[in-house]
C-alpha cells in the first residue's frame, strides 16, 4: 500500500476498526516505512493521552460526588448517635440526686421494714442497685433522677420507688439482723447509711 492510504488507515487501524488482511497490510508496511511507523506512533501517543485525560475528568465529578455522600453519611450518623446519646441521659439513666430532693420515709408493713423514696422535684426517679459482695444483707441503692417522657411506661408515680426488707424467716421466725446489716444509699452530695438493727428497734419489732 502507498503511504497516503496508509496514513489514511492509521486512525481506524488504531481503534481496531480496519479488518485483519488490512491490519496484515499495514503492519508489514509499518516494518518497512520509517515515516509512516513514526507517524503512527505519535497517533497512538496523542490517542492514549485523551483518553487518560478523558477517564480523569469523567472521574473528578463521581469523586467529588463520593465524597459528598460520605461526609452527609457521616454527619447523619453522628448527629443520630447525639441524639440517641443525649435521649438517655435526659430521659432514661439521668444524673445523680441531691439529698435535699428527695423524702425518705420507713415504716412496719406486712412484716416488712418498707422503704419509701419520693422526689420532690417533679422528675422521674430511678434507682440502681447492687448487693454487698461480703455481706448480702447490705444494699447500696444509688439514685438518679431524669425528666419524663411520652415513651416512659414508669406507672402513676415516676417520682417514688419503694423498698421493702423482710422481717421473718420461712419459717416464721424473726429475722436477727446484725450490726453491720444495712442500706446504703448514694445521693449526688453524700452517702446516708441505714442500720437495719436500729430501725427494728425503732419500729418495736424486735
Amino acid at each position: 500500500m502507498k503511504c497516503e492510504i496508509i496514513k489514511d488507515l492509521l486512525p481506524s487501524y488504531i481503534d481496531g476498526l480496519t479488518s485483519p488482511e488490512s491490519n496484515l497490510e499495514i503492519k508489514e508496511h509499518l516494518n518497512h516505512c520509517p515515516q509512516c511507523k513514526e507517524i503512527f506512533e505519535q497517533m497512538k501517543a496523542e490517542v492514549r493521552v485523551e483518553h487518560t485525560e478523558y477517564n480523569k475528568e469523567k472521574i473528578k465529578p463521581f469523586k467529588k460526588l463520593n465524597r459528598k455522600v460520605l461526609k452527609a453519611v457521616l454527619i447523619t450518623l453522628t448527629v443520630c448517635a447525639l441524639a440517641v446519646v443525649s435521649y438517655f441521659y435526659f430521659f432514661a439513666f439521668g444524673w445523680r440526686v441531691n439529698s435535699n430532693d428527695i423524702n425518705i420515709a420507713y415504716a412496719y408493713k406486712d412484716d416488712k421494714i418498707l422503704f419509701e423514696f419520693e422526689l420532690t422535684d417533679g422528675r422521674v426517679l430511678n434507682s440502681w442497685s447492687r448487693l454487698d459482695a461480703d455481706n448480702i444483707d447490705v444494699k447500696t441503692i444509688t439514685f438518679t433522677e431524669c425528666f419524663s417522657s411520652i415513651l416512659d411506661d414508669r406507672g402513676e408515680h415516676p417520682g417514688k420507688f419503694s423498698y421493702g426488707i423482710h422481717c421473718t424467716t420461712y419459717n416464721g421466725n424473726k429475722v436477727q439482723f446484725a450490726e453491720d446489716d444495712c442500706v446504703i444509699l448514694q445521693f449526688k452530695d453524700k452517702t446516708e447509711t441505714f442500720y437495719l438493727r436500729e430501725i427494728a428497734k425503732e419500729l418495736n419489732i424486735m
